[in-house]
């Protein structure tokens, strides 16, 4: 494989992940209309917990570094809270 492909299967991948990440913050939209429901907190210390620890779990398994999945994910957590705040109508800008 020429250097050309493996950089248009990288970009691929790259496309895969943002639209995964997309679909995620759409979740995130799901599962602030079922708190609300529920009447529950939009933070989840327990859950955010359990979200790490499968990603740290699975990131071992496959081989990866910890400490930079432990960086992406908290991202991603970051993002769904921040989706749901700005759901609630809570501005999150200084």
């Amino acid at each position: 494989m020429s250097l050309e492909d493996l950089r248009a299967d990288v970009q691929k991948v790259d496309q895969e992940i943002i639209r995964l990440i997309d679909e995620r913050v759409r979740l995130a939209e799901d599962i602030f209309e079922a708190k609300k429901v529920l009447g529950v907190k939009i933070e989840d210390p327990n859950q955010e917990k359990l979200v790490m620890k499968r990603a740290l779990d699975n990131a071992t398994e496959l081989g990866l570094d910890a400490g930079s999945i432990k960086e992406i994910f908290a991202t991603l957590i970051r993002m769904s809270l921040e989706k749901q705040h700005e759901l609630l109508g809570e501005d999150n800008l200084p």
